[in-house]
């Protein structure tokens, strides 16, 4: 009898394997194997058409380098500062309009997402006709009041604000989807107590907003973290991470090291830190949110 139940246990158990092989496949072939060669190719020097085995200075010279360390100092700042408007702001946007009619908040939700849907090509295309020095609309607004024409994108000491500013404005419309979504859900009877209780708005924020909202802020949180740190396009397309590697991140250094100085091993080595941030930052989250469960 045990043995007809194993069998028949086994029976089913195969039949999902069969069904999850393709999936599990694919897994393997675009990203485990990938992640472990990563891993591998970080402990060699594959210069001058050769393989040698070099242990750990690869990642020796990521956290010595000038260069590499002004890339994570970058992507460090956009993750702390896009991340953080994207929730300040989505919460502040969110918690005004959520109680408002359906119409209106479906319209502002609607303009918000647009930029989201449009493609990042696109929008970072835009933005440099924008803010072109030379034949941008921002040179003709200076030209036409009287002004001498800033390149801020030329200018170490504007093009991280302005970048962290573009990537606030392409990604702050799901930050509102997704709260409005969230403060929605939430029992109309606990703003009417408060309100009852002679609460203010700013007291509908701290307590019932905010608290309730803690999933989708971790969400928000983790996915915008691993977004942040794999910027690219719009460094690319911009500034290619000038001037000066002022706005050279850590997924545009990998890029230049692998790709076009076919330096695999200390893009690799990179590759493994940008792994490591970035599971670093999730599970402290993580904690965070435990602890105040």
């Amino acid at each position: 009898m045990i043995a007809i139940r194993n069998l028949e246990k086994l029976k089913e158990n195969l039949t999902a394997y069969i069904f999850l092989a393709p999936f599990l496949a694919l897994l393997c072939i675009f990203m485990i194997y990938p992640m472990c060669r990563g891993i591998y190719n970080s402990f060699f020097d594959f210069r001058f058409s050769s393989q040698l085995f070099v242990g750990l200075e690869n990642y020796i010279h990521v956290f010595t380098d000038k260069v590499y360390l002004l890339a994570i100092r970058n992507s460090l700042i956009f993750v702390f500062a896009v991340v953080s408007l994207l929730i300040i702001f989505g919460i502040l946007i969110s918690g005004s309009i959520y109680d408002k009619h359906r119409h209106y908040v479906s319209g502002v939700r609607t303009c918000l997402y647009i930029p989201v849907i449009c493609s990042m090509v696109v929008m970072t295309i835009i933005w440099r006709f924008m803010l072109d020095s030379q034949t941008g609309l921002l040179r003709y607004f200076y030209d036409s009041i009287g002004m001498t024409p800033v390149n801020l994108l030329g200018d170490a000491k504007w093009t991280l604000i302005i970048l962290v500013f573009i990537l606030f404005t392409m990604n702050i419309g799901q930050s509102v989807v997704l709260y409005v979504a969230s403060m929605i859900s939430i029992p109309k009877e606990l703003s009417e107590a408060l309100e009852i209780d002679g609460g203010k708005r700013i007291d509908l924020f701290r307590y019932i907003l905010i608290p309730l909202s803690k999933p989708t802020t971790l969400f928000i949180f983790v996915t915008q973290t691993a977004a942040m740190l794999r910027v690219f396009a719009v460094i690319q397309l911009l500034t290619n991470g000038g001037p000066n590697y002022a706005s050279t991140t850590m997924m545009y250094l990998l890029y230049q090291e692998g790709l076009i100085y076919g330096n695999f091993g200390s893009a690799s080595a990179l590759g493994v830190v940008m792994f490591l941030m970035t599971l670093v930052l999730v599970s402290i989250q993580f904690k965070l949110v435990r602890q105040e469960k």
